[in-house]
């Protein structure tokens, strides 16, 4: 049994995961965690010594012979001010701990110079806990998959990530919910992707700006329709959504000219598994004729300020217009 973990870092998903581990392992089931476990919050004022709880109120707790069980568990969580106020007591503590006390810190910083992160690390178990990002975020979605027995592969997981952003814990939560949609089937796909993490009102724009990309007019205009059925307001949304998806096309069209292949340029603008439709849009909308759906749809929304046009009508004009070029 370690006499100190610690448990630091800024990314609070996995330092819930690194506590729930260590007590899971040190106070296993069948132990009455009532008995054997001492939890004090770092972060109030405590007595006269001040950073939290009182260092011999720790130390007593830490000291108390387990009843049923052979070790008694100390957890101080928001402990930077504890271990700030208490540093060099730590240090001697470490050097001869309780044979019977086990006590973790839950912190935000701990200093890899100092002599406490020193000893802890050689003495007892430090972990480490950092927001991730990129791939590393990419590989924690697909880890994710993999613990709940489903595939994952590194586009979809990417979608995932752009979807929902950056909260570790956010990510574990759709992967839960998608894992639990797919049922028995064993991969995790990007339309199932799109259909439980649901389309916001933006992207049921980009949906009908990539129908009409790809030429499909009937579609486009069912989309549309079905886009101010389900949402009144969509209509005055709409040109900055439309404005949006243009300009990841010239995006595409920059990138594919500097010498990127469509399956690089696809998960930069948002169409992850879909490269042959990006290359049917990027065929029939060059970036000419992509820069000029940007000067229509400017003129469709000074005209609608202006009284002269429905702002409806307008976006539609844009559309059909969009999706005949041949």
């Amino acid at each position: 049994m370690p006499p100190v973990i610690v448990v630091f870092g800024d990314e609070p998903y996995q330092k819930a995961l690194a506590l729930r581990a260590a007590l899971d392992e040190l106070l296993p089931p069948e132990v009455d965690r009532a008995m054997a476990l001492g939890e004090y919050d770092g972060a109030a004022a405590g007595g006269e010594e001040a950073g939290g709880p009182a260092y011999a109120t720790v130390m007593d707790d830490l000291a108390t012979l387990p009843f049923l069980t052979d070790r008694r568990v100390v957890v101080i969580r928001e402990a930077d001010r504890f271990v700030s106020a208490h540093r060099e007591r730590l240090e001697r503590y470490v050097e001869k701990p309780f044979s019977t006390g086990c006590l973790i810190l839950d912190c935000r910083s701990f200093p890899k110079t100092t002599r406490l992160y020193k000893a802890v690390a050689a003495a007892g178990r430090v972990v480490e806990c950092k927001k991730l990002s990129g791939r590393a975020l990419v590989d924690f979605a697909m880890g994710e998959a993999r613990a709940r027995g489903k595939r994952l592969d590194s586009g979809t997981a990417a979608q995932i990530v752009d979807l929902i952003g950056q909260e570790q814990a956010i990510v574990a939560m759709e992967i839960e919910k998608l894992a639990l949609f797919v049922g028995p089937r064993a991969e995790i796909t990007s339309d199932d992707v799109g259909l439980l993490v649901g389309q916001t009102r933006e992207e049921r724009i980009f949906a009908v700006m990539d129908a009409a990309g790809a030429g499909r007019t009937a579609e486009t205009l069912k989309l549309w329709h079905q886009t101010l059925a389900t949402d009144s307001a969509a209509v005055y949304r709409a040109i900055g959504g439309m404005a949006f998806v243009v300009r990841k096309w010239l995006t595409a069209h920059r990138m594919i000219a500097a010498g990127a292949g469509v399956a690089e340029v696809a998960p930069k603008v948002m169409m992850w598994g879909r490269e042959r439709e990006l290359e049917t849009i990027l065929r029939r909308v060059p970036a000419r004729r992509a820069a000029g759906t940007l000067a229509a749809l400017a003129g469709v929304d000074a005209a609608a300020k202006s009284g002269l046009r429905s702002l409806e009508n307008g976006i539609e004009g844009v559309l059909v217009g969009v999706s005949s070029i041949e």
